[in-house]
């Protein structure tokens, strides 16, 4: 991630073979600061409508004191600089945003169990109500539809024939998230997220 601390761009994918312009949904990924559950300090966001890609958002945050200090190597794997960090909006700011990105559409994310426990921890912490969204996870669903041996993000986009992507970057892997969900989709003829094997 660069040393600015917030990124937003619009951009559009090609649309897969079948047709996908029943998925409405966004994708989202989370990174940490440390080991404790709701340590987020960038969080990034694909917003897909109709099968396509059409927004993008990528911000940092500073974690409430409460979560501890920053874990440097913890830091150092994720690629983040601890000035920039430092720096940057609260998490309930960056929440506000979040959340009128979301509005009212599904969320999508892999290893979404893990992702909904980091928001919901760190909004207690900020004194918000954790968002009421309705999750799906790419994760599972892969599980369900590829036989692959591991299941982790890069594997299953390379699986599906995707684009490699930098790791640990929220808003490169809220991005790889969205193709992986509409390559699931792909793959399996489902034409809206509900028709996904969950």
């Amino acid at each position: 991630m660069s040393s600015t601390t917030e990124t937003v761009r619009t951009a559009v994918v090609p649309r897969q073979r079948r047709d996908l312009t029943g998925f409405d949904f966004v994708a989202v990924d989370v990174e940490t600061w440390n080991g404790r559950t709701g340590s987020i300090c960038a969080v990034g966001l694909a917003v897909v409508r109709g099968g396509v890609v059409v927004d993008e958002y990528e911000a940092l945050c500073h974690p409430a004191a409460a979560l501890g200090e920053a874990d440097y190597r913890h830091m150092a794997a994720n690629r983040l600089q601890l000035g920039d960090i430092y720096h940057a909006q609260t998490f309930t700011e960056l929440f506000e945003t979040v959340s009128a990105f979301v509005g009212d559409l599904p969320v999508v994310a892999h290893q979404a169990p893990a992702d909904a426990a980091h928001l919901a921890r760190a909004c207690e912490v900020a004194g918000l109500d954790a968002p009421a969204w309705e999750w799906h996870c790419t994760e599972a669903i892969a599980r369900k539809a590829l036989d692959l041996p591991s299941w982790a993000l890069p594997d299953v986009a390379a699986a599906l024939q995707l684009a490699r992507f930098p790791l640990h970057q929220s808003g490169a892997e809220a991005r790889a998230t969205a193709s992986v969900l509409l390559g699931l989709a792909a793959r399996t003829g489902a034409v809206r997220l509900g028709h996904l094997p969950r």
